[in-house]
Parts: structure tokens; C-alpha cells; sequence
């Protein structure tokens, strides 16, 4: 899409966002438009630093606007929205089975959003030196047959952001587990206290959102990277150090890094309003450069990858 074509396109969804919505309920009750009202959005405590840039960013070009930002573990996310406590969701996964359930029950449909690829992080402290890892070796520290740190010898603290985080569920789906994991497991309260715990305890091995570590220029996410050993993954069994990758913005736009997933933004919305206009600002071009700016990989808009050489 050439400049003027561009810039056609995203004057005319910031029309749609201005124009359209509003209007009143059955009760009377003034509705929210795309770009005058206030909202609840439930979202997993891993995507908070994506979320909270969107969410300023919107707000400042929209001043009718008010997102009001709750963090969540994934599944109490979902029923916040579930029980119109939330207008949308945002999570790492599509609804399951159940939760399509009681939209059909409720004659409801919902909406299903791509917005931006991320990766689940490894940390560890900075005393541990062995900073490279399987997946092969990650999925027997999550069924308990792994125990050991290789440098320390010490044993394997795994910590999640909570028990229904979208982090546990993603190693959970990814390796085929039972919910009931024999490892030393120990749940904080969120990404920021799992970085908290990995940076005072030598034997703890912390999950996160990438997005947390991923924006170069957030000196909260310098101070965070610069504490901790960030895990280079590799996906093969007998892998060399060219096998290896780190959960940054290049690794993950070449599906190099092996445990990426999506973003999604499950919208319940009856009428085109707030939720929408939230929506389209995240999946257009401009929301989909603060994607690009914090780290994180683009799903809506071209991305264009170009390898240099070098002599």
C-alpha cells in the first residue's frame, strides 16, 4: 500500500471511529461510541505493558475515551467478561469450548481478535550461569522429572504469574501436561513479582511475557533485563549454539524462538461502540506501531524483515 492510499485507509477508520456508534438502549440509556464513553477491559497481567502504551496512546487521540485497565490471571479475565464485568478480554488463546457455551446460552456473539505475537520468557538469576535451555529439558522441569539446576545443582523453583495465567496455560497446552504438576512450583501475583522472586532466589527459573522485557526505551524494562538472565531456547535435540534464540523482536517476527504465541482480543459487544473503536485503533496502522515499538510482532499490518550483510 503505497503513502497516500495509507493515509486514506486510516483517515477514513478514524471517520468510522468519530462517526459511527452511540445512540441509546432499550432502557434509554445513552451507549458509548467508538470514540466518546467508558470501558472496562479485563486483561492478562503478562500484556500489561503492551496494553497500558495502547490504551495512552488511544486516550490522548481520543480525549472522550476512558479505558479502564483490570489485571488478571487469563481464566478470570475471560469470566469478567463472561459476567458483562468487562467489555473485552485480552489473552493468549481463542475461548474454549465452555466459554463459546455460554454465548450460545446467552445468544450472544462475541468477536475474536488477532493483535500482536509475543513469547513466553525464561529468567533466571543472574548466579545461575547456564543461561541455554530445551524445550525438551523445559517440558521435564514442568512434569518433574528435571529437578536440578545444571550450574547450581540446586533445586528447580518454577514460577508463574499465578495458577490460570495465560503463561501456565500456554506450557501446559504446548507440552501436552496435566494440570497437576509435580515440580517445585511456586505462584506470585504477577509478571513484575515474578522478576521480584527470580532476582533473589539463585534457584528459581520465572515465566513471563516477553513484553515486559522487549521495549528497549521503558527504563522499567532496561532496569528489568539488566537484573535477571534472560534464557536462550532451542527446539532441537542435540542443538549447537546457533540453535539457540532469545525472545526478542527479530527472533520471534522469523518464528526462530520456539515458544511464541498470539495476543487476542475477545470482544462482547453488542453495538458498534467504545470496545470497537479500541479494537480498530489497536489493529490499525498506528496501534500496530506501538506493537512494533514495544518489541512485539505486528498480526494486522505488514512487517518487513530485511536481513543485511555484513563483511
Amino acid at each position: 500500500m503505497n503513502t497516500i492510499k495509507r493515509l486514506m485507509f486510516i483517515m477514513a477508520g478514524t471517520a468510522l471511529l468519530t462517526s459511527c456508534g452511540g445512540g441509546k438502549d432499550k432502557d434509554g440509556k445513552v451507549l458509548d461510541s467508538p470514540a466518546n464513553g467508558e470501558i472496562t477491559v479485563a486483561v492478562d497481567q503478562s500484556f500489561q505493558q503492551i496494553i497500558e502504551a495502547e490504551k495512552t496512546a488511544f486516550e490522548k487521540t481520543f480525549p472522550y475515551t476512558k479505558i479502564n485497565l483490570v489485571y488478571k490471571p487469563e481464566g478470570e479475565a475471560v469470566a469478567m467478561m463472561l459476567n458483562g464485568k468487562a467489555r473485552m478480554a485480552v489473552i493468549a488463546r481463542e475461548l474454549d469450548a465452555n466459554e463459546k457455551a455460554i454465548f450460545k446460552r446467552d445468544d450472544f456473539r462475541y468477536k475474536s481478535y488477532k493483535f500482536a505475537g509475543d513469547g513466553i520468557a525464561l529468567i533466571t538469576n543472574k548466579a545461575n550461569r547456564d543461561t541455554l535451555i530445551t524445550t525438551k529439558d523445559l517440558e521435564a522441569i514442568m512434569r518433574g522429572t528435571k529437578k536440578k539446576m545444571s550450574s547450581s545443582g540446586k533445586d528447580i523453583v518454577l514460577v508463574f504469574d499465578g495458577t490460570s495465567s495465560s503463561n501456565l496455560t500456554f506450557l501446559i497446552d504446548t507440552f501436552k501436561i496435566d494440570r497437576k504438576i509435580k515440580a517445585s512450583f511456586f505462584a506470585a501475583k504477577s509478571n513484575e513479582e515474578v522478576i521480584e522472586y527470580v532476582k533473589t532466589h539463585p534457584n528459581a527459573m520465572g515465566v513471563i511475557g516477553s513484553n515486559w522485557i522487549s521495549d528497549g526505551d521503558d527504563p522499567t524494562s532496561l532496569t528489568f533485563i539488566r537484573s535477571i538472565n534472560v534464557l536462550s531456547v532451542a527446539n532441537k535435540p542435540n542443538p549447537t549454539k546457533d540453535d539457540y534464540y532469545q525472545p526478542f523482536g527479530y527472533n520471534l517476527a522469523l518464528k526462530k524462538y520456539p515458544l511464541t504465541r498470539q495476543i487476542k482480543l475477545i470482544l462482547k459487544e453488542a453495538h458498534m461502540g467504545l470496545g470497537t473503536g479500541f479494537v480498530n485503533y489497536m489493529t490499525l496502522e498506528q496501534g500496530q506501531l506501538i506493537v512494533y515499538k514495544n518489541g512485539l510482532i505486528p498480526l494486522t499490518q505488514p512487517l518487513q524483515i530485511r536481513q543485511v550483510k555484513t563483511e
